[in-house]
């Protein structure tokens, strides 16, 4: 080779390098421009859209797919010119499909030379799949099959398909965590409203009423429940007690509490005289009126009105757990069941009523479900008969202590066991003096 030959072959080496330093540079700013457009959005479902675009434009792509990892499957959140049921069958390796095997293994994979035809579509060639992977969470797969010039992927557009993934895992993992900020954010603001309507229903202190001594606690778990109750003053001789139970929580148990409330309320006022039955039945028409649309949604109640001249209690049972009335003289305990089913999803429903006479020392004791569906932590419930052992075990206590009694009994119990296995509930004593 002359000397000339030697030049001219050092030039052109040197003229190459330049030139590939040149495109690399190139490439690296389209990367930068890339990433800081990805990482400005914040919608998901635009991220995989710019994302889609940007992998097929990077490696000279001819059609290609995004897939998710959702429930443990797989699937298609964008498509460029191909579906997932073509890529399910391309069985590629482990008699999986090529994303599949991709994602599983969690590995980068280039085939120049594949040359699969598939039954209806184009020839595969050549592909590259790549997992969307951040450092704590592999989300999908990106699979980009055939090079528009004819031509098979190389390792150089691995690599740049490789860093705009990278891009886009941390994009997705921003759009993730916004999302669940957002939603947390939500929830919290509907709980405060909630705990706000509740506490405008719920006393806010220890009702007042002539001849019997009132204990009542509320308990509230991590989200706001239905539960419910109230002492009104019909009369000198007469006051209703009621306790209910929303089959719901957040708002919208929140809110149909507060309209049950209003419309006993309503009802007292429009007819003073009302017996428990009629005032039950009353309510769950106009609750199926339209104020409960939800088929999941229901109340239970236990409505009694006691009349301390007569020493009578009239009271309807309407789906609740039977409060247990305790006698003085022997301390036998009866179960308050007269009454019916739920309100609010069934009009025009008969309710019985239950009536029995008290006495001085005898004692109610009325309750929501999530007293006797606390756990323990083998998973087992604290049930009605140790609600019942409980109220004969503690005596000599006012109604108030009680209370705070059942709750020791309760936190005793479900001792070790998960927090998410306490529900919100609510008590209530009332004892004859």
């Amino acid at each position: 080779m002359t000397q000339a030959n030697q030049t001219i072959s050092v030039e052109d080496q040197i003229f190459e390098l330049q030139s590939n330093l040149e495109k690399t540079r190139w490439t690296l700013r389209d990367m930068a421009t890339m990433g800081a457009l990805i990482a400005s959005i914040h919608d998901l479902e635009k991220i995989l859209s710019v994302v889609m675009e940007m992998s097929i434009r990077t490696v000279e792509g001819e059609v290609g797919l995004i897939q998710l990892s959702e429930n443990n499957e797989l699937v298609t959140r964008v498509n460029w010119g191909v579906d997932d049921a073509i890529i399910k069958s391309i069985i590629y390796k482990d008699n999986e499909d090529i994303s599949s095997y991709c994602y599983n293994k969690q590995e980068a994979i280039i085939e120049a030379d594949f040359n699969h035809k598939l039954e209806f579509g184009p020839k595969i060639k050549s592909f590259l799949a790549l997992p969307i992977q951040s450092r704590a969470h592999c989300h999908g797969t990106v699979l980009i099959i055939n090079k528009s010039t004819g031509d098979s992927f190389s390792e150089i557009d691995m690599s740049n398909l490789e860093m705009l993934m990278n891009f886009a895992a941390v994009s997705i993992d921003n759009s993730l965590l916004l999302k669940e900020s957002l939603e947390r954010q939500k929830f919290e603001q509907e709980m405060e409203i909630a705990r706000q309507i509740q506490e405008t229903i719920l006393p806010d202190r220890e009702a007042k009423i002539d001849g019997v001594d009132i204990g009542t606690a509320y308990f509230p778990a991590r989200e706001v429940g239905g539960d419910f109750y109230d002492m009104i003053e019909i009369n000198a001789s007469d006051f209703l007690f009621v306790i209910g139970d929303v089959s719901n929580k957040g708002v919208p148990a929140a809110m149909v509490m507060s309209a049950a409330s209003a419309i006993i309320k309503a009802q007292l006022d429009r007819d003073p005289s009302v017996n428990p039955a009629k005032l039950v039945a009353r309510l769950n028409n106009i609750l199926c009126s339209g104020i409960i649309k939800s088929h999941q949604m229901f109340i239970t109640l236990f409505i009694a009105r006691f009349n301390m001249e007569k020493r009578k209690l009239a009271y309807c049972n309407a789906g609740h757990l039977p409060p247990l009335f305790k006698k003085s003289e022997n301390d036998e305990i009866v179960e308050l069941k007269s009454g019916g089913t739920f309100v609010g999803q069934f009009p025009d429903l008969d309710f019985k009523q239950g009536e029995i006479t008290f006495n001085t020392g005898d004692s109610i004791f009325a309750f929501t479900d999530g007293l006797t569906e606390a756990e323990n932590v083998s998973g087992e419930l604290f049930g009605t008969e140790r609600v019942k052992q409980v109220f004969s075990t503690v005596k000599d206590v006012t109604p108030g202590e009680f209370c705070i009694r059942v709750k020791e009994w309760i936190n005793r119990y479900a001792e070790g066991a998960s927090e998410d296995t306490v529900d919100d509930f609510t008590l209530v004593n009332l004892r004859i003096t």
